[in-house]
């Protein structure tokens, strides 16, 4: 019986001395924080100033330079122009 005894109470107090290792040990350390992006604005306008308008029910592009209309894409162009040249389209 005193065996017996002796192995349970050394089971017990292995077992107390795991959890309270478990539990006394330190949480790991948080994480750091992502820096946060940094934006920069473009330094000078492009040189050249194009505009490109398309239109979502026709799929019509109209297209400005520098403020002045120079023409429209509408997607009949033929084939080997890439990128397509804008036309004006035709006066009724």
């Amino acid at each position: 019986m005193d065996r017996f005894k002796l192995a349970v109470t050394g089971l017990i107090l292995s077992a107390g001395t795991i959890l309270f290792a478990a539990c006394a040990t330190t949480p790991p350390p948080a994480p750091v924080p992502a820096a946060a992006p940094v934006l920069m604005p473009p330094a000078d306008p492009p040189p050249d100033e194009w505009n490109i308008f398309p239109d979502p029910t026709t799929g019509r592009v109209d297209i400005y330079n520098h403020g002045n209309y120079v023409g429209a894409v509408t997607g009949n162009e033929p084939a080997n122009e890439d990128p397509p040249i804008p036309r004006l389209p035709a006066r009724r």
